[in-house]
């Protein structure tokens, strides 16, 4: 929230630095005169906007030699119009237009006054560039938000790309290039507009079933109420003018489906409280995942691992297409698994699992304390006073391991306890990925295909030592956490906030209060 605030003091520092250099700019000849005492006032002064705005008012306004970009003498020109219809539409992405001055802004100008000309244009110079910023890379104060986050910033020098767009009379194409220019992102787009159409006509009203129903036991009223629910997302069970209840039930399914829960038509509380979420909280669950959208890379790699945590699922791109979807097991709500941007370097088989210092110390030692066959049992041995667990069949991380560079300790391995697969919430690690197709991944990451690399894999485990097989090339890996995405049939997603990343990031745009997720991972933490 104190971020949050930052960007509404900006508005008014801007303000008070074009106010207090009136002094100077009042004799001025020409609005590129005043231009130029305004910024320079500042500097002498050290007061004003900050280091890095300052810098990139310089850098634009050199680059233009001083000369207003939005105003001449009959007030807003065609690209101050554009530069404040743009700022004006920032909701449909999820931003606000208040943070950026627009109020402000859009004040009508009077007069050919050089000084005002001169404050105006930079004024509006300062908060669209702020604005295509956050849409272009992602807003700084909810990327760290949260400890464990960790990406990259999207290198965008706003000021040279500004000035090259003005002067190359390509204001409208740089517009259009701010947001991701993915299909993920243009989904999403349409859905938060979808939502807050849905909000403003009213939303939906709460459904107070309890386990007890069922849709062919159901009353008239219960069975109305629910059809009418369920037909305000559902566009196959709205295009049916009477329908069965074998058409409800269908469509509770596929409600089921697009919130990440079983399909079989059971009214479990998990379904009631999903079909419980307001329209106006899905509108904003979707703001929170564009703005995660707008971390990751501009360019994208061309073949990549991706991991989406709330869905624990992995996914491997080749080429733009993916050739492998995995279930994976990720971290248990107080052992979140981080947010980040890596590489796979190493494939290693028959890894030993060097147990974490705070693990051994709260976990393993108290269990060796009070049986002292506990180590021989799972086949630990203590090394210089630290825990390690030898390679093997029961070894935690099972009998294969993907090296990752990532600054938590994290990587994707193997389980012995691959029956938890089966599970649908797979919440269940201490902060590591475990992969069920996790030989068809390592194939991938040694030979680029998902079976030419399985023999020398198998082979290597077969000897029952610790083989190191390196990656000729690194592979990308992204750590993500969507719990709003179109999944690759084109149907939008919903799944639980399982960290509760989303509620942190949503109180933070909205200027609430929130409990920020201080905690960070220092190693792959898997209990025996």
């Amino acid at each position: 929230m104190a971020r949050n605030l930052q960007r509404n003091v900006a508005v008014v520092v801007l303000w008070a630095m074009v106010s207090t250099s009136q002094a100077f700019s009042q004799t001025a000849a020409s609005p590129s005169d005043a231009i130029s005492r305004t910024i320079e006032s500042d500097l002498e002064s050290g007061a004003g906007v900050s280091p890095l705005d300052l810098e990139m008012l310089k850098t634009f306004y050199a680059a233009r030699e001083n000369r207003p970009a939005w105003y001449d003498d009959h007030g807003l020109n065609a690209d101050g119009r554009l530069a404040i219809a743009t700022i004006a539409a920032a909701a449909e992405h999820g931003l606000s237009a208040d943070q950026y001055g627009l109020l402000n802004l859009s004040k009508p100008l009077s007069g050919h006054n050089p000084a005002l000309v001169a404050d105006r244009d930079i004024l509006l110079s300062a908060q669209f560039m702020h604005f295509a910023t956050d849409l272009r890379a992602g807003r700084n104060f909810l990327k760290y938000l949260d400890a464990d986050v960790d990406v990259p910033p999207n290198n965008f020098n706003v000021g040279v790309e500004l000035s090259r767009a003005l002067r190359d009379q390509k204001l409208t194409e740089f517009v259009q290039a701010l947001p991701p220019q993915s299909l993920a992102y243009s989904a999403l787009k349409s859905a938060l507009a979808r939502y807050r159409a849905i909000s403003a006509k009213g939303g939906w009203r709460d459904l107070s079933f309890d386990r007890s129903f069922n849709i062919w036991t159901a009353d008239d009223a219960s069975l109305l109420s629910l059809r009418d629910r369920l037909s305000i997302e559902d566009p196959v069970l709205s295009a049916i003018v009477r329908p069965s209840s074998s058409d409800i039930e269908a469509a509770l399914q596929r409600f089921q489906a697009r919130n990440g829960q079983p399909s079989d038509g059971v009214m479990t509380p998990t379904t009631i409280a999903s079909l419980n979420i307001s329209a106006s909280a899905r509108a904003l669950q979707i703001a929170a995942n564009m703005e995660r959208l707008r971390w990751l890379p501009r360019v994208e790699a061309k073949s990549y691992v991706t991991v989406n945590v709330p869905d624990a699922t992995l996914q491997v791109v080749n080429l733009g297409v993916p050739i492998l979807t995995s279930r994976v097991i990720v971290g248990r709500p107080k052992d979140p698994t981080p947010i980040f941007q890596a590489q796979i370097t190493d494939v290693v088989a028959n890894p030993p699992w060097i147990v974490p210092e705070k693990i051994a110390r709260q976990e393993i030692l108290p269990k060796a304390g009070r049986n002292p066959s506990y180590l021989a049992r799972h086949h630990m041995i203590i090394v210089n006073g630290q825990v390690r667990q030898l390679p093997g069949q029961s070894n935690s991380l099972g009998l294969l391991k993907l090296e990752v560079t990532d600054r938590f300790s994290v990587y994707l391995h193997d389980t012995p306890s691959r029956a938890l697969f089966a599970h649908n919430e797979r919440f269940l690690s201490h902060g590591c990925v475990r992969v069920q197709q996790v030989i068809p991944l390592a194939s991938y990451a040694l030979t680029g295909d998902i079976t030419g690399g399985v023999r020398r894999i198998l082979s290597a485990i077969a000897t029952g030592r610790t083989v190191h097989l390196p990656i000729k090339t690194p592979i990308p890996l992204y750590v993500n956490y969507f719990t709003a995405f179109v999944s690759t049939d084109g149907i939008l997603q919903f799944r639980p906030d399982v960290y509760g990343r989303d509620n942190r990031m949503i109180a933070a745009f909205s200027g609430s209060r929130f409990s920020q997720n201080t905690g960070t991972i220092s190693a792959c933490r898997h209990a025996t």
